[in-house]
């Protein structure tokens, strides 16, 4: 059964209805820069987390962390403002083209490991401007859809630019993952009282990841 592009937007909202969840990831073909976005919306206490990681087979990981955002209603830009941070995500065409902009303030950590712990590392700017286009049908799977993508734009960390040509993935999500920690490998980075398991693998061309808890 194809998927319905309604379920590429934002549901109604109840107060019963587990968080919804947009991801979208990418990589460059010289595997010198890949990343991971996570945006997610809980309906009963109207608030939501953001996770943006971004790492490269020879560079640091730089995060951008907020686990509690206050969304009163939920935008169908799908955006917010937090401290030190903005971000949006637009559906242009459902399960056709997504547009992702960011501007925060993030860190760079000296140690993978450091993510689950206080993430505390050397403050730099970080900023995306990138698009998603369909490359392939969505996939149902258990708990929505994903879909493989070409991705363009800008990456900006600190001084440093990167215009991105690749391929990516975006991933949505409206019902809770039976999955546990120890289903995925990788790396795990601490959202409040939740982790985001990360599966980079340039090699393979792919980035797998979910939020757990």
């Amino acid at each position: 059964m194809p998927v319905d592009s309604l379920d590429d937007l934002p549901h109604q909202q109840h107060p019963w209805m587990p968080p919804e969840q947009w991801q979208f990831d990418f990589w460059s073909p010289d595997c010198d820069l890949g990343g991971w976005v996570h945006f997610a919306y809980d309906s009963e206490s109207r608030s939501g987390w953001y996770v943006a990681a971004l790492l490269g087979a020879q560079r640091p990981l730089v995060l951008v962390v907020d686990p509690h955002i206050r969304i009163e209603l939920l935008s169908p830009y799908l955006e917010f403002r937090a401290e030190g941070i903005w971000a949006q995500h637009v559906c242009e065409t459902p399960l056709r083209h997504w547009t992702v902009g960011l501007e925060a303030f993030g860190v760079t950590l000296d140690e993978i490991e450091d993510a689950m712990g206080d993430q505390w590392g050397t403050r730099i700017g970080v900023g995306l401007d990138l698009e998603w286009e369909y490359a392939a049908e969505p996939q149902e799977n258990d708990e929505g859809f994903s879909q493989k993508c070409f991705v363009t734009g800008e990456v900006l960390i600190d001084d440093m630019s990167f215009e991105i040509n690749s391929k990516g993935n975006r991933t949505r999500s409206w019902i809770a993952s039976s999955q546990t920690v120890d289903d995925l490998d990788g790396i795990g980075i601490r959202i409040g009282n939740r982790v985001l398991k990360i599966d980079p693998s340039f090699t393979g061309e792919r980035w797998r990841g979910l939020v757990l808890g």
